[in-house]
């Protein structure tokens, strides 16, 4: 399921607000999370964040003229390597 960065809804996760944020301080915030749960983070090459355990693929968005982020939630199980091999077609339209 993709979570449109600017028409919602608000998703959070451990009190980390993860929708519409400008992507620098939802960064500092799961870089946090991730010292706190000693889990890893990492940026695809896509530039999209991906924490350790989340099952979820953050990502940013143009929204006039700034950049809000959105978020895919999937998991990927047995069926594919990453999330992004059975995304939706709309989530390739939002980068």
């Amino acid at each position: 399921m993709l979570v449109d960065g600017r028409l919602g809804p608000q998703v959070t996760h451990e009190g980390i607000r993860l929708i519409g944020r400008v992507p620098s301080e939802l960064l500092e915030d799961m870089e946090s999370y991730a010292d706190r749960h000693d889990v890893g983070l990492r940026s695809t090459g896509g530039g999209e964040l991906v924490v350790d355990g989340f099952e979820i693929e953050l990502g940013a968005q143009r929204a006039g003229d700034t950049v809000v982020t959105w978020a895919l939630f999937c998991n990927p199980g047995e069926i594919a390597g990453t999330s992004w091999d059975i995304a939706p077609a709309e989530v390739w339209h939002h980068w």
